[in-house]
């Protein structure tokens, strides 16, 4: 992603959440020197991807 005026530039991937979670597990259990450390790296990915968009949407909520 590029940065354009202090703001990333993104692209919006329409999929379900069930869908997302399934491909990060699987990446990460690959990942992972054992299937709890991918465990546990899927879940460090899907809680800094929960955490960014309830920011942005907070943010979003003040202006």
């Amino acid at each position: 992603m590029e940065k354009h005026n202090g703001k990333r530039e993104t692209e919006i991937i329409e999929t379900t959440v069930g869908d997302l979670i399934e491909a990060i597990t699987s990446i990460a259990l690959e990942s992972g020197k054992s299937e709890e450390e991918g465990y546990e790296l899927a879940r460090l990915t899907l809680e800094g991807i929960l955490r960014r968009y309830t920011k942005e949407i907070h943010l979003e909520a003040i202006n």
